[in-house]
């Protein structure tokens, strides 16, 4: 019984620890560098709401997404184009951005904010 308790809990867990960044960071700098285009609850601004984003893409995309969104588009990925024929407008490859954590800390919070 230990055993298939402690194999459910890693099973259960695991995904997690790929992607465990600071959600409380990632707020802060939501708030800092995204809040001014996106949207955290239904509706767009200048680019697409948020809500659900984690359950739309993978943690993958998000953090290359993050990371180059110019080079995703150019790279002909076919979400990122099609959010650029949607929005008319580029996502803007942000300095903060180029760190690992705070891509990580970023997909935390939408994480944490999306299944709330």
């Amino acid at each position: 019984m230990r055993r298939f308790l402690f194999v459910l809990g890693f099973i259960l867990l695991a995904p997690m620890a790929v992607y465990a960044g600071n959600p409380e960071n990632g707020k802060k700098l939501f708030m800092k560098k995204c809040k001014s285009c996106h949207r955290l609850t239904e509706g767009t601004k200048v680019g697409p709401s948020l809500l659900g984003v984690t359950q739309r893409r993978s943690d993958e995309w998000l953090d290359e997404w993050l990371k180059d969104p110019k080079g995703m588009i150019e790279a002909g990925d076919p979400i990122a184009v099609e959010l650029l024929k949607k929005y008319k407008k580029r996502m803007p490859k942000l300095k903060i951005m180029r760190d690992k954590k705070n891509r990580d800390d970023v997909i935390s919070f939408l994480k944490k904010h999306n299944a709330n």
